[in-house]
Formats: structure tokens, C-alpha cells, sequence
């Protein structure tokens, strides 16, 4: 089994991030079922679409779930080889499909920091996920300063136990035992909450010209790296010494997150029809989602496809 782990300071999103990877695999499964699929474990969808059903209705998620103990569980299907027969691609061969089982749990950077402060005794669950080759950081938006200014005390603590954070997996992916594909970590950043920022803060953390975030991966990349070397310094010095516990890492991706507020009304989020198959969704980045996914199914497929040593 392919996971990840989501991590994130409390308050960070990390139940909307959640509820919106759904809707974008809900998307992606009826726009491109010919080449992808998805199909979550009972558990999963129930907690699922109660996020999913108040994202659609305009509302933010009430539904506070322990991602640590309930992880998301899913089969990722992705088509072997390009459709021969477009005319007959609304039923394609399951046997077509290489599917993997995926896991995605989370847990938030004040209880990680927590456990490897402590050396606690821990679950089965919380070790395998900290054993999850795959760490999705969330970094709110909100809480970066613009440059040239100071970095406050919440931002310094932040930084302190995500570092943490990674540290811990980083011991315990050093530990694993069976190939050299388990010790290589590959970190993901999204900075979630940028509908929360106003026109001028944008543009004051240089999200590109009109607001947007950076297109291009050399162009993210360095801005990444320009946000960890500012912003979260100790972070920056736990994944350049994961080398030294055996783990290599893999060059950080980035991408953002945010919804469509109304102006009128901070707390309902905005609605679009979703074409094709209907529905309404809420205003969301699709296009980082998809490419998101995209990125946990190539890792996922690095991860299996790898011979152990």
C-alpha cells in the first residue's frame, strides 16, 4: 500500500484540503474515467461526503474528523496503455487499469511535535503513517509575513513543529527496512487559506503579478524555496539533514489552495456548475487539485513499480 501523510498547524484547513481533494477526484473520475478511477472504502465515503455535500452547498466544513485514526483509504486505477477505440470508451476493460491502494492520513503538527518531544508509545496506524514516504505539508497563507518583515512568534512555533514533524518521519522512514524506495521522501507543500488574503498581501508575497501563483516548477520552485528559507528556516535544516538518518529527498512540489468567497458574506463560499456530468461544486483551484493528484499517482507508482534492494 502507497501513503501519505497530510500535516498541518492547527486551523490550517486541513478538513477543507481534505474535502476538496475528494471533489476534485469526484471531478477527475467523471471527466477522465477513461484513463483514471477512484474508488474509496466504505468509511471513507461515508466521512466523505458529509464534507463534500456542505463544500457543494456553499458552506465550510463543520465535520471535524481525526485524520490520524481514520485515514482516507482509496484504489487508484490508472489506465496501462492510450484508449484504441474512443467509440467504445464509456466501458473500458477493468483489466486495463493498473490499480494500487492508496492511504492518506493526517495529523496536525502540534500533536506530531508532541509525540516526538515525548518519544510516546504509538499505535500501529500513527507508525504506519509516519512511516508514509509521501509528507503533504499545509502552510497557511495567512501566517506569512511579507518580505523584509519579521517573521512573528506564531510563524517561529509553526516552524518549530512542522521541523519536528519532519524529523519524526524522517526517523521512521529511516528505519523501515526492505529497499532503498522506502527511504526517499518526497515533500509537497500547499498553501492553503489564500482567499483570506486581501489584493495587497498577495502581491506583497510576490504570488506572481496579478495575484496568481507562480505557473512554471522552476518558477514555484523558487518560490518555495524562497518562502522555507524565510519563513521556516528549521524546516528547511530537517529536510537537508535527512541524509545523515539514511533518507534522501526528493525536490519539494508546491501548490495552493483556496475557495471562492462571497463578498457579501465571508462565511458562504462561492458555486459553479460543474460541465461535464453536473452538479455543483465550489469555486476551488481544479487545476492544482488535478495536478496534485497527478503528483501523489506518479509517487505512488514510483513506489510500487520500484525493485527492493
Amino acid at each position: 500500500m502507497s501513503s501519505a501523510l497530510v500535516v498541518g498547524s492547527p486551523g490550517c484547513g486541513m478538513t477543507t484540503f481534505f474535502g476538496l481533494l475528494y471533489t476534485a477526484e469526484v471531478r477527475l473520475g467523471i471527466e477522465e474515467a477513461d484513463t483514471v478511477r477512484f474508488h474509496f472504502d466504505r468509511e471513507s465515503i461515508r466521512r466523505l461526503e458529509a464534507i463534500y455535500g456542505e463544500l457543494g452547498s456553499g458552506r465550510f466544513p463543520e465535520s471535524e474528523v481525526d485524520w490520524g485514526q481514520h485515514p482516507l483509504a482509496f484504489l487508484l486505477g490508472v489506465r496501462r496503455t492510450p484508449l484504441r477505440h474512443p467509440a467504445r470508451s464509456g466501458e473500458p476493460n477493468s483489466l486495463d487499469f493498473d490499480a494500487r491502494r492508496v492511504e492518506v492520513g493526517g495529523l496536525t503538527t502540534e500533536e506530531a511535535a508532541e509525540l516526538a518531544d515525548r518519544d510516546a508509545h504509538l499505535d500501529e496506524m500513527c507508525r504506519r503513517l509516519l512511516r508514509s514516504p509521501i509528507v503533504v505539508a499545509l502552510v497557511d497563507a495567512t501566517t506569512l509575513p511579507a518580505p523584509g518583515v519579521p517573521a512573528s512568534p506564531r510563524l517561529g512555533r509553526d516552524d518549530h513543529r512542522l521541523a519536528r514533524t519532519f524529523e519524526l518521519a524522517i526517523a521512521y522512514l529511516s528505519a523501515e527496512r526492505g529497499g532503498r524506495v522506502r527511504r526517499r521522501l518526497s515533500p509537497i507543500f500547499v498553501l492553503t487559506k489564500c482567499d483570506r488574503l486581501a489584493p495587497v498581501e498577495r502581491a506583497a508575497l510576490r504570488l506572481g503579478p496579478t495575484g496568481a501563483f507562480p505557473a512554471s516548477e522552476k518558477e514555484r520552485a523558487a518560490f518555495g524555496g524562497a518562502v522555507l528559507a524565510r519563513c521556516f528556516p528549521k524546516t528547511e535544516r530537517a529536510l537537508a539533514a535527512a541524509g545523515a538518518r539514511g533518507v534522501s529527498v526528493a525536490p519539494a512540489t508546491w501548490f495552493v489552495s483556496e475557495l471562492g468567497i462571497e463578498p457579501d458574506a465571508p462565511d458562504r463560499i462561492r458555486r459553479r456548475w460543474r460541465v461535464p456530468g453536473g452538479g455543483w461544486e465550489p469555486e476551488y483551484p481544479w487545476e492544482e487539485y488535478r495536478a496534485l493528484l497527478g503528483r501523489l499517482g506518479v509517487l505512488a507508482h514510483r513506489l510500487r513499480e520500484a525493485p527492493a534492494t
